[in-house]
């Protein structure tokens, strides 16, 4: 009999998103079947698009994102199916799935994709005693894999509890799927006239072209970016860097972008181009992407970028620094607008991709999705870890 699994998430975007895609459809090939429940809306509407051809998969809607809304509904969902086990995909959707399940027990999964940071805490009035309330109900989970060394440190520094068990805390390192991306890539490189990007915006071959792909939310150190671009134009680098930046419907876009028109010498080095669901031919057409976070919980897009032989301006942030440690890739200082630019400047002086390119066999290993999706597997089939 195939197991079937409950995974609440509360909304499935950005990471989270990426996360299932890549690690439960091999799990899914694998024979497991999922049943998803998240609240009501365009976001888990979008995503049910993405897996309704997996076979087996169901859908359980949330009228809404209220915490006691969204216990009940997965109460009621563990009520009426036949679950082997519970994967809840993040801290909300964990505490919610945790309480629900209080008194039946069923295994229980809690990934856990974001880190907890001052510009990132727990929302609302009471703070405290929500991470008290989460902290106990959590305890009573199975296992709680954080995607990233920096995250358990993280979350066991806010929730010490955890360590007094029950629950087992298991770091799996996400990662991404290594195959899609080089069929994305391989597919774009066979046609010659795909590669339009700089004649679309009329950037000159010898101008460096970097590319900012992450969502507008302060989190993704945008800001950061518009002041380094000043900079750089103030230190004579004007003319010889441009930025591609993909425009999302989420966040602070609309900010951002007048931010930008109101520095006239960054609005021309900037270029605001759609959103689009396959970043891999973008990557493939910049010298370099440029990732100022502040933080992450595992930077899987800079990831994707060494798998391509795309050489990586990050930063020294929590979760982007363990991702990027031991490559060829810049870390400036999160939140220095200063260290930024001065790393873009050597790389405008010097955009070699050789050293990031002759990392690239060791990044597919390294980065390659079927790590975590083995050590899931074990999980779920409640196997002994290596």
């Amino acid at each position: 009999m195939q197991q079937r699994i409950l995974v609440p998430v509360t909304n499935p975007l950005g990471g989270i998103r990426t996360y299932m895609l890549y690690n439960m459809k091999h799990l899914h090939d694998a024979g497991f079947r999922f049943t998803f429940l998240s609240e009501r809306g365009t976001a888990f509407d979008l995503f049910q698009k993405d897996v309704e051809h997996w076979e087996g998969t169901e859908f359980v809607e949330s009228p809404n994102g209220n915490t006691l809304t969204v216990v009940r509904t997965i109460r009621t969902a563990l009520k009426q199916g036949q679950f082997g086990l519970i994967h809840s995909q993040g801290l909300f959707a964990g505490t919610a799935a945790s309480a629900a399940n209080y008194f039946r027990q069923t295994p229980h999964l809690i990934t856990l994709h974001d880190v907890i940071v001052p510009l990132n805490d727990v929302p609302g009035r009471f703070k405290t005693l929500k991470k008290m309330l989460a902290a106990f109900v959590t305890r009573r989970a199975t296992v709680i894999i954080p995607v990233s060394k920096d995250c358990e440190r993280n979350h066991r520094s806010h929730f010490p509890s955890w360590s007094r068990g029950p629950v087992r805390i298991q770091t799996i390192s996400n990662g991404i799927d290594v195959e899609r991306i080089l069929r994305s890539q391989s597919a774009f490189e066979s046609n010659p006239a795909a590669a339009t990007l700089r004649s679309e915006l009329g950037i000159a071959p010898d101008v460096v072209l970097g590319g900012f792909f992450g969502r507008f939310m302060p989190q993704k150190g945008f800001e950061y970016l518009i002041e380094a671009l000043a900079l750089l134009d103030k230190k004579g680098y004007g003319d010889r860097f441009r930025l591609v930046a993909t425009a999302d419907l989420h966040g602070y876009q609309k900010e951002y972008i007048n931010a930008v028109k109101q520095r006239p010498e960054v609005a021309r080095m900037v270029h605001f181009i759609p959103a689009v669901g396959d970043i891999t031919p973008l990557l493939c057409q910049v010298d370099a992407l440029v990732m100022p976070s502040l933080w992450e919980a595992c930077g899987l897009l800079a990831m994707e970028a060494m798998v391509l032989g795309i050489p990586v301006i990050g930063s020294d942030c929590i979760g982007l620094r363990e991702v990027i440690a031991d490559t060829p890739s810049f870390a400036p200082k999160h939140a220095d607008a200063e260290s930024l630019a001065e790393a873009l400047i050597v790389f405008i002086d010097n955009p070699d991709k050789e050293p990031v390119r002759n990392f690239v066999e060791t990044a597919k290993d390294r980065f390659d999705v079927r790590h975590a999706v083995d050590a899931l597997r074990k999980l779920y089939l409640k196997e002994p870890q290596a």
